[in-house]
């Protein structure tokens, strides 16, 4: 698997904005693992990470369990990396774990502030109903690729998975010193940035910036409140669980409390 594919999993294509995805993602995320990493399956992904050739899975394996020992490692390995994504995840795990190089923590609030500030829209097209239309892109996004002279594919990469994965990978951090960009980032249009940095807020119990994420669940459309509103339910307050209640599915709200109950974070990792 190349490390793209491995990439995240919560950041799904633009063809799959669907509820029944999210719920479908959540579902799979509450089967994850009850128990800790075994030391053995971190000292594979140490080992994973030291010889170059890894998926970005192993390196949350590393931040999961909190292996500092590998710290020297990761930052070896970030000053090789040529790969943006790559170089990105290594950082976050490394701010994760600690490192106090701020240079990690640069590289991820630059990359972060710069999808914030992008103005590229979904590729996503609804109809007069609100109803998603499959298989159609937005004319609005494609007037967007063409004005900046970027390829269809591109854009549709860059904005349903480069943009929200670059917030992903500051937010998942869990450092508080994200809040502030985290809370610009829920204004976003774009939903699956404003999801990545509703989840980062959770991560970091930022219980002020709870009637912010709920304002976000309003002006998303429905479908896409859905994923935004799932980091609701990581907070221990009841605005917090009520709102839960009104934007999500009963079933997926559930099912999101059970993965709570068993462990899992705003991320769907323990």
């Amino acid at each position: 698997m190349s490390k793209r594919a491995s990439h995240i999993p919560y950041i799904t294509k633009w063809t799959a904005f669907h509820t029944a995805s999210w719920c479908a993602l959540l579902l799979f995320a509450a089967q994850g693992k009850a128990q800790p990493m075994a030391p053995e399956e971190v000292t594979k992904a140490i080992s994973q990470v030291e010889s170059g050739d890894f998926s970005l899975f192993a390196v949350e394996e590393i931040a999961e369990a909190h292996a500092v020992q590998a710290i020297p490692i990761l930052e070896k390995q970030f000053a090789v990396d040529s790969d943006e994504i790559s170089k990105a995840k290594l950082a976050s795990a490394l701010v994760t774990l600690g490192d106090k190089n701020d240079a990690y923590w640069n590289f991820l609030l630059g990359e972060a502030t710069e999808a914030v500030n992008s103005d590229a829209p979904l590729p996503a097209m609804y109809d007069p109903k609100g109803t998603l239309v499959r298989g159609q892109m937005s004319p609005v996004f494609k007037a967007w690729a063409k004005a900046h002279n970027v390829s269809l594919e591109s854009a549709v990469e860059s904005a349903t998975y480069k943009l929200p994965g670059d917030v992903a990978f500051l937010a998942e951090t869990g450092d508080p010193r994200a809040v502030p960009l985290l809370r610009q980032a829920l204004q976003s249009p774009n939903f699956l940035i404003a999801t990545m940095a509703a989840k980062g807020l959770a991560l970091i119990q930022d219980k002020a910036s709870i009637s912010l994420i709920i304002q976000a669940c309003k002006r998303a459309h429905p479908d896409e409140a859905i994923p935004i509103a799932d980091s609701l339910i990581y907070f221990d307050d009841p605005l917090a669980q009520s709102a839960a209640d009104q934007y999500l599915p009963k079933d997926y709200a559930q099912v999101a409390r059970d993965a709570r109950a068993h462990g899992q974070g705003p991320f769907h990792h323990q």
